[in-house]
């Protein structure tokens, strides 16, 4: 679902995977789960992320390539 989008977005921002995993109140190591596309945030966690990354959640959750 998230097709690495995290990685993207914190990248982009410049934002520290760390720094993020405490913003969001997960563990690095779960945060590292959802970079590398083993687990997925719940919707709460993945909705406090678009909000860090100020973008809309479906930005965050789209696939490539699928419509709006």
């Amino acid at each position: 679902m998230f097709e690495n989008k995290i990685a993207y977005w914190a990248d982009l921002k410049g934002m520290k995977h760390k720094a993020l995993a405490k913003q969001c109140g997960v563990s690095p190591q779960t945060f590292s789960n959802w970079v590398r596309n083993i687990t997925q945030p719940d919707l709460e966690r993945a909705a406090q992320l678009a909000n860090i990354f100020g973008i809309l959640l479906d930005e965050l959750v789209r696939k490539e390539g699928e419509e709006k």
